[in-house]
C-alpha cells in the first residue's frame, strides 16, 4: 500500500508540473496565435489588393485593346485614300512615311505594353 501511495504522490506532482508547465506555455500561444492572426489579416488585406489590381489591368488591357482596334481602323482608311489617291500624286509623301513611322512606333509599343501585361498577370 505504501508504494502505491508514494506512485499516486510521484503522478501528482508530476501532474503539477505538467499542469505548471502548460499554464505558462499557454501566454505563449497566445502571442504565436495574435501574431498568426495578424499574418492571416495582412494576407487576406494583400490578397484583396492584388485582385483590385489584377482587375484595373485588366481593364486597361481592354482599353489598350480598344485602342489598337481604333488606330488599325484609322490606319486602314488612311492607307485606303492613299491608295486611291497614289503615290505619285500625293502631295506630302514624307509627311505621309512620317505618319506611317509614327503609327508602327504606336503599334510596336502597344505589342509591347499588352506582351508586358500579359507576361505579369498571365491573361
Amino acid at each position: 500500500m505504501k508504494i502505491n501511495t508514494i506512485l499516486q504522490i510521484v503522478a501528482l506532482v508530476f501532474l503539477v508540473i505538467i499542469g505548471y508547465i502548460s499554464f505558462n506555455s499557454g501566454s505563449n500561444w497566445k502571442i504565436i496565435k495574435s501574431e498568426l492572426d495578424r499574418a492571416r489579416e495582412e494576407l487576406k488585406i494583400s490578397k484583396d489588393t492584388l485582385a483590385a489590381t489584377k482587375i484595373n489591368l485588366q481593364k486597361s488591357l481592354k482599353e489598350i485593346n480598344k485602342l489598337k482596334l481604333q488606330k488599325d481602323l484609322v490606319t486602314h482608311k488612311r492607307d485606303s485614300l492613299l491608295l486611291d489617291f497614289g503615290e505619285k500624286n500625293a502631295i506630302d509623301w514624307d509627311h505621309k512615311m512620317k505618319l506611317q513611322d509614327s503609327l508602327k512606333k504606336i503599334q510596336d509599343k502597344i505589342t509591347v505594353e499588352t506582351k508586358l501585361l500579359d507576361s505579369l498577370f498571365g491573361l
